[in-house]
């Protein structure tokens, strides 16, 4: 690797104006969103709370679509109220670390694309994630968003794997904000 690819990081750096904080919703995404705003804390940087959501897909099976499958308007309504709580967690830790938050949902079907556009569209610096940390068959037929979004990324992608001690203490912040983990 060439001394052009190290990338410094330093709150004096120009350009380091924020960090892309991805969430899944899961615990473990939770977790990993902490330790973002943390560092985001110790940086002096602003942090931008990301959901991405696949797009809506009609299911068609061999009597047509069926009757109670919700509408594209209905699945984004309740997908987007699902992840603006989610984000509002990371947003109200970062407020309460005195660290400026936004939050974002996007709808697209390349969560990996998608976290990368969304941190270049926010002007993030870096990119903040967790890592459910699979391996093996899961990983071949689950994929991993956080192995893609390295591959694509252009910029630094720190990537988080909580300990179970983390993920439980998660756990405990989501239900206490009524949201079951």
């Amino acid at each position: 690797m060439g001394a052009d690819n190290v990338v410094t990081l330093q709150r004096s750096s120009p350009g380091f104006e924020g960090m892309l904080v991805p969430t899944d919703g899961s615990a473990l995404s939770i977790a990993a969103a902490l330790k973002a705003v943390e560092f985001a804390r110790r940086l002096k940087v602003r942090i931008v709370a990301f959901h991405s959501v696949p797009v809506y897909r009609y299911p068609v099976y061999v009597g047509g679509i069926p009757f109670e499958y919700p509408s594209e308007a209905d699945y984004e309504t309740q997908c987007r109220a699902i992840a603006e709580r989610y984000l509002e967690l990371v947003v109200s830790a970062a407020q309460a670390c005195a660290v400026a938050a936004g939050k974002l949902v996007e709808f697209n079907p390349a969560t990996a694309q998608a976290i990368i556009d969304a941190a270049k569209h926010q002007n993030c610096s870096m990119i903040f994630m967790g890592s459910h940390g699979r391996g093996g068959l899961s990983r071949v037929f689950l994929g991993s968003v956080a192995l893609k979004t390295l591959t694509l990324a252009q910029m630094p992608v720190i990537v988080d794997r909580s300990t179970p001690r983390e993920i439980a203490e998660a756990e405990d912040w989501m239900r206490r904000s009524a949201i079951e983990p």
